[in-house]
């Protein structure tokens, strides 16, 4: 008895461990100028407010102010606003830290009912980079939540260890929650196919399938439950839908290697996709006909991830229990489960001294500088700025300027992108029949664009006696265009052309220039 009370002990102390090193690993800063949390905010506030057009309309852009889309993620942004309220940036990044480190213990007690906990172990250490890969305050957590709600409530009961009523009550409410809070949603209704496909390889009791069938169908109707109805159902068909403008974020695995080789995020992908391609096929080898369905939600996230580099956050936490599926036999032998729990064990205890734990809530430090300056100074648009930064504008000068453009591909019209943003910086004839068009005054951008475009229009800016640079740090560079109503701020702050730099910084075989 003493054994199995040190034993449960041991396991609760390491689990624990495993939630606090995770919400360690999470709590870093803010970067706002290039990050969509502003815009959530600001969209939650606006909301609250009855300015319904956030929901349909492109409302922060003066270029496309009446284009139509779908705003799929608005009741994350009121959400986002009320946390914002009761406890700022702190309270919000608090706050997704503990979404995350949820879905985590959903994910490891799903994981340890399939196989073991010494082999949960084992695969949440194999897979904590994964976790930690995206730690930005984002609509997707919700997502990364409620699969791993989902999958847990489901694998329960067809382990038969939960009821149906749990399941009837929880799940369409969660997912009335999820189809207005992000694009994912449909994951909802194909984890229930997966768990209706598996149930019924598994039970012949027609009342456990008859069930599923049911849930199933309630769970797809309630989707209908969002601000466009119908229309708003069928926004994940948008994801396969070409915005325009290429994000790093939905680019592969192997684009992405090759244009940021240093980060190991990537590469470390593949070995675990590796990994679960064992798993899959020990599973098929094991009991094809049974295995299918886990098989085939495996290889889609797997596929997935490699595809779209956004996603390997989403396809760590669901590595975990699907991984633990595919290998349970072997987790039942006890020198298996014992190597498991050691190795496991180590792997916590490495990730909390590699690198060092410097946990930090909020901003970054002075990243709100130069919205102060805008604003202080009585600068006055329009403005011109680059796709990054959109999201930063709208938080701090939503009612003041409105935005060229903004971090919202689906806000603006594919041509858009194609025709007139980037050929603007491209193309210095463009850039001057736009500039005429628009009238711009005042040139904003995130000085960490890593588009070619980005960086060589920047260089231009500055060796363009028509705009003068008034502000820069760490985050933006500000330029106000000489003889215009902002004139009085370029005599005050003018910036000497002596203070920038041009270096070539050659990337993956790609020699770039970037302004410094």
């Amino acid at each position: 008895m003493f054994i199995t009370l040190r034993n449960r002990v041991l396991k609760a102390l390491l689990l624990v461990a495993c939630l606090i090193l995770l919400a360690l690993r999470l709590s870093v800063p803010i970067n706002l100028t290039a990050v969509d949390i502003g815009r959530h905010i600001k969209n939650g506030e606006l909301i609250l407010s009855g300015h319904s057009q956030v929901l349909y309309k492109n409302f922060y852009s003066f270029t496309y102010p009446d284009y139509s889309f779908i705003n799929h993620h608005w009741l994350f942004g009121v959400i986002a606003y009320v946390v914002f309220q009761m406890g700022g940036f702190n309270g919000l990044a608090v706050s997704y830290i503990f979404l995350l480190v949820a879905a985590f213990f959903l994910a490891f007690d799903s994981a340890r009912r399939l196989s073991s906990f010494n082999f949960a172990l084992l695969l949440s250490g194999l897979s904590f980079l994964l976790l930690i890969s995206r730690a930005e305050i984002r609509p997707e957590g919700v997502s990364v939540l409620f699969v791993a709600l989902d999958f847990y409530l489901l694998q329960r009961y067809l382990q038969r260890s939960l009821g149906s009523r749990v399941l009837g009550i929880v799940i369409p409410v969660v997912q009335i929650l999820w189809v207005n809070s992000h694009i994912f949603f449909f994951m909802g209704p194909l984890l229930i196919g997966v768990f209706l496909w598996q149930g019924g390889l598994a039970h012949e009791n027609k009342q456990y399938v008859g069930f599923l069938r049911r849930l199933l169908l309630a769970t797809i109707l309630v989707n209908l439950i969002n601000p466009s109805g119908f229309w708003g159902m069928l926004t994940p068909v948008s994801g396969i839908k070409h915005f325009g403008y290429e994000l790093a974020e939905n680019q592969s695995v192997f684009f992405m290697i090759k244009r940021m080789p240093q980060t190991i995020v990537y590469k470390y992908y593949l070995l675990t996709a590796l990994l679960m391609a064992i798993g899959v096929l020990t599973a098929l080898w094991r009991d094809r006909s049974k295995a299918l369905p886990m098989v085939l939600l495996g290889v889609f996230i797997t596929l997935a991830a490699f595809r779209a580099v956004r996603l390997i956050m989403p396809f760590g936490f669901l590595f975990i229990p699907l991984a633990a599926g595919y290998f349970a036999q072997f987790a039942k032998r006890r020198a298996v489960n014992l190597i498991c729990g050691a190795v496991g064990g180590a792997s916590i205890i490495f990730f909390m001294f590699v690198g060092g734990l410097h946990p930090q809530l909020g901003l970054m430090p002075r990243v709100n500088v130069s919205a102060e300056f805008f604003k202080q100074s009585g600068l006055k648009g329009p403005v011109f700025s680059n796709y990054d930064i959109g999201g930063y504008l709208i938080y701090h000068l939503q009612g003041q300027e409105k935005v060229f453009v903004d971090n919202r591909q689906e806000a603006f019209p594919p041509d858009f992108f194609h025709n007139v943003y980037i050929p603007m910086q491209e193309d210095e004839s463009v850039w001057r029949q736009k500039q005429s068009q628009y009238g711009f005054n005042v040139i904003y951008f995130y000085r960490h664009d890593i588009t070619p475009w980005g960086q060589d229009f920047l260089i231009k800016r500055i060796r363009d006696r028509q705009w003068a640079p008034v502000f820069v740090d760490d985050y933006a560079i500000i330029f106000v265009r000489r003889a215009s109503i902002d004139q009085p701020v370029i005599d005050r702050y003018e910036l000497p052309a002596s203070l920038f730099r041009v270096v070539s910084n050659s990337n993956a075989g790609q020699l770039k220039r970037n302004l410094i």
